[in-house]
């Protein structure tokens, strides 16, 4: 069993100290990272035969999810590694939380991922976490009709809104995030290439969560708890 503790805030205090709203942000981005990486792992294999047809969709949807959360948090990383008097909390965290903090640093401008999470990370933010772009679409449209031979997609009418799903819409979500931003070549090995990049996104995700969880707790208790 994992032990927890409750710490209660006062908010009055919060709102007197220095960098109190950078921590809230992680906080709060720190809540959105764990629901949607949950929700990825857990809600596909409880949905009923009926919904089968939801779970390639629903991956991918909270994938771009924590894509669109972790370019967010990355903000308030930055101020905590220009601000040295919110630095100086980070080395009062444990070695693993110290090293998610370089590591999410590196990903910063300069940083020597930067292109990797502008690439992987801040394209999928950008271009079709929140957005749709026509381009993309009508890229993604023209490359599923020069390789479909033949094949149609599929898409589920029902009599709800639970039981419809245009699984084409998934398919060319699929292709716009791999092809046009991830720029996976055709004649890659598709698969290991989409693990490679699936488990770079997850680690800098999980390099947050580990980083804030611990940092949070230990810059505001004394400063901002009851």
């Amino acid at each position: 069993m994992v032990r927890t503790q409750t710490l209660f805030l006062d908010f009055v205090k919060l709102s007197q100290v220095n960098g109190g709203e950078v921590v809230s942000n992680l906080a709060m981005v720190f809540n959105d990272l764990a629901v949607a990486n949950s929700a990825m792992s857990r809600l596909p294999a409880g949905l009923p035969i009926s919904l089968q047809h939801m779970r390639r969709g629903i991956e991918m949807y909270f994938s771009r999810m924590q894509s669109a959360h972790l370019f967010e948090g990355m903000k308030a990383i930055k101020q905590l590694r220009d601000t040295p008097s919110l630095k100086i909390v980070i080395g009062q965290c444990g070695a693993k939380a110290q090293k998610a903090f370089d590591t999410l640093c590196e990903c910063l401008p300069g940083g020597k991922e930067r292109g990797n999470f502008e690439r992987y990370v801040g394209e999928v933010r950008n271009r079709i976490a929140f957005h749709y772009s026509m381009g993309d679409v009508s890229g993604a449209i023209e490359r599923r009709a020069q390789i479909a031979k033949g094949k149609p997609a599929t898409m589920t009418a029902g009599g709800d809104i639970h039981s419809v799903r245009f699984e084409f819409g998934d398919d060319l979500i699929d292709s716009i995030v791999i092809r046009r931003l991830w720029k996976i070549p055709e004649k890659a090995d598709f698969k290991t290439e989409v693990d490679r990049i699936g488990n770079w996104c997850n680690q800098m995700c999980w390099s947050f969560m580990r980083f804030s969880g611990e940092f949070v707790p230990q810059f505001l208790r004394g400063r901002a708890t009851v």
